[in-house]
């Protein structure tokens, strides 16, 4: 459990703090307010772990204004990965664990197999942080169109621009495609476990 949950800070948190990180340092120096020569300067050790510390922060700040990305495109719904998973495997329609709620079902499957259950939420943290991404991204075309706008170097400005919107819509994109996919993954290893149907339908209203 403590990996998973390493990876998924790791995924969803620092690898996209890191990413603005490195806008907020190239504003704050075409500003003025901060200047790169001083701080390769400082300790390597020291500067690696700030760096580390102030992305993880970063992604952490940043992570319910991405979360806002989803109003934009949202993410598709599980009754279509469900539907996908019953055209794909026939035999799986009348099993009641197939309509439980998603997050029961990761949950279920951490108790049969923490090994498998863990590329689950993989593939959802490299969801969360292609969607953290693309809030990064976005930020960057905000940046490149104010240099366009103020120069100097506007065409370069201009691409950049046109780079980072096509970047984070790609990420967003990409973002949704796995979470589809870990959806996917979740009914599928759910299938082989035993007696989930019964916990399931035990679960369920009655009829009526």
């Amino acid at each position: 459990m403590t990996f998973a949950v390493g990876i998924f800070d790791l995924f969803s948190f620092a690898v996209p703090g890191a990413v603005q990180l490195s806008l907020l340092v190239y504003v704050l120096d075409r500003l003025g307010i901060l200047h790169v020569a001083a701080l390769t300067s400082a300790p390597g050790a020291l500067l690696v772990a700030g760096a580390v510390v102030a992305s993880y922060l970063l992604g952490h700040l940043f992570h319910p204004l991405a979360a806002l990305l989803e109003r934009v495109r949202p993410r598709r719904d599980a009754e279509e990965a469900r539907q996908e998973f019953v055209a794909q495997v026939p035999q799986a329609r009348d099993r009641a664990y197939v309509q439980a709620n998603p997050a029961l079902l990761v949950a279920a499957a951490e108790l049969h197999d923490k090994d498998a259950a863990g590329e689950i939420l993989r593939m959802r943290a490299q969801s969360v942080m292609l969607r953290n991404i693309a809030f990064a991204f976005t930020l960057a075309a905000v940046v490149a169109l104010v240099q366009t706008a103020t120069g100097p170097h506007r065409m370069v400005a201009a691409g950049a621009a046109a780079l980072a919107v096509l970047g984070a819509a790609g990420a967003l994109g990409s973002g949704r495609k796995v979470w589809h996919m870990s959806r996917m993954k979740t009914l599928e290893i759910c299938y082989w476990i035993p007696d989930i149907d019964q916990t399931f339908a035990a679960q369920a209203p009655a009829a009526g």
